[in-house]
């Protein structure tokens, strides 16, 4: 069993991987970063801590935003475009907001098995 270093705690950056994804080809797709999760988790919430309808209505158009990078992790897309995304065939994107839920949920796996060595 290993210990938490300082070192290995700030090694943790977001990687961003490749995937093929249909309809769309190479695709990089990065993690969120601790300030984007924590970010995109209270925006879930109204502040009478109910949920929050509007942002519920953006949150694959915010994974896109957030998560699809160039190769080296670059964002390709900012939150100015948001508006654009939301109104683009839903239909279309499935295929991509497929990849990055399942790009997310190896990730949560795997670090909630790291965490347990």
């Amino acid at each position: 069993m290993t210990s938490l270093t300082r070192d290995k705690l700030f090694s943790l950056k977001p990687e961003p991987k490749k995937h093929e994804v249909e309809g769309f080809g190479v695709v990089y797709i990065k993690p969120l970063t601790e300030l984007m999760r924590s970010r995109r988790i209270s925006e879930l919430l109204n502040d009478k801590g109910k949920p929050d309808k509007a942002t519920q209505e953006k949150r694959r158009a915010n994974s896109i935003i957030d998560q699809v990078c160039d190769e080296n992790g670059k964002a390709l897309f900012e939150p100015s475009d948001l508006k654009q995304i939301l109104e683009l065939d839903g239909a279309k994107l499935d295929e991509l907001c497929h990849a990055i839920s399942e790009f997310n949920i190896k990730q949560e796996k795997k670090e909630e098995g790291e965490l347990k060595s």
